[in-house]
């Protein structure tokens, strides 16, 4: 079984004491009525600020939600904003005359400019998934993870996953320590759960029983093929307070790939974990 096969793995990574049984950089035009020393138009205005809104949010997102070790690649104006909002300048891949493509990073903020200088190329050879999008029509910024050996075996490696997936989630809902709603018993039978969290719940059922009240994904506009990377669980019955924090000290004790980007307390009666993305492919192995 899936889980069977990779519980060594998780063993050595952290989930410890378990056994798991079942291009150029874009210059600034001059319109004639810039060089006459007049400001944008109202239009033009209303343009920028909404290309600057739509940077913000996509910035906002990408420090908060993308793993700590990923490598960003952006174009000038995207790499400032997100040196603006706290993402080292160690971990950003400038796209302009000294990277011609966004190869070597794990994710690329695709912005209109970004697009403009891959073309079909972006999603059809370097990063066919969406992660997340923010923004519409000609200038939305979507966030795509990287496919370093091409679209082909990228998308072959993601329905093998996805195998693994159904494989491991399936296994989690014959496991009498765990009970889950109905939605939740639907991701799960159709491997649309992230596979750390898999992992992470079958370790966890091992310490105690678990009831997982939904799976979510905090990525706005994310391709359908995207694992859900959060999880809202519960102590089943009525021994809240204790079970959660026992919950949540074993999370917290997890080492990478199973360490969460983080988990809390919700209220009194719940517990939300939350992985970084992009989801790793082939963690739990073949089905």
């Amino acid at each position: 079984m899936v889980l069977a096969a990779v519980a060594a793995v998780a063993l050595g990574a952290g989930v410890a004491g378990v056994i798991i049984g079942r291009a150029a950089t874009p210059g600034t035009a001059t319109s004639s009525s810039a060089s006459r020393g007049s400001g944008p138009g109202p239009a033009s205005a209303a343009a920028l600020g909404a290309s600057a809104a739509t940077r913000g949010k996509a910035a906002v997102w990408v420090t908060g939600q993308v793993a700590a070790s990923a490598i960003v690649a952006c174009d000038p104006a995207m790499c400032s904003a997100l040196q603006a909002d706290g993402l080292p300048a160690a971990r950003l891949l400038v796209l302009g005359t000294a990277a011609a493509d966004p190869l070597g990073s794990d994710v690329v903020v695709a912005t209109p400019a970004v697009r403009n200088q891959f073309g079909a190329r972006l999603q059809s050879v370097y990063a066919p998934a969406v992660i997340a999008s923010f923004g519409t029509g000609a200038g939305r910024i979507d966030v795509r993870a990287i496919a370093p050996d091409g679209t082909a075996a990228y998308l072959a490696a993601l329905a093998a996953d996805r195998r693994s997936r159904i494989s491991a989630g399936g296994q989690l809902l014959r496991n009498p320590r765990i009970t889950a709603t109905t939605a939740a018993r639907r991701a799960l039978s159709a491997g649309d759960v992230d596979p750390r969290l898999l992992m992470m719940l079958a370790a966890l059922a091992v310490e105690q029983p678990v009831r997982i009240s939904a799976f979510g994904d905090p990525s706005p506009g994310a391709s359908p093929v995207v694992p859900l990377r959060s999880a809202q669980l519960a102590p089943p019955g009525a021994k809240a307070a204790a079970s959660l924090r026992s919950m949540l000290s074993f999370i917290d004790a997890q080492q990478q790939p199973f360490r969460p980007l983080r988990a809390a307390l919700a209220g009194s009666s719940a517990l939300t974990v939350e992985y970084a993305a992009p989801s790793p492919l082939g963690l739990l192995g073949s089905p």
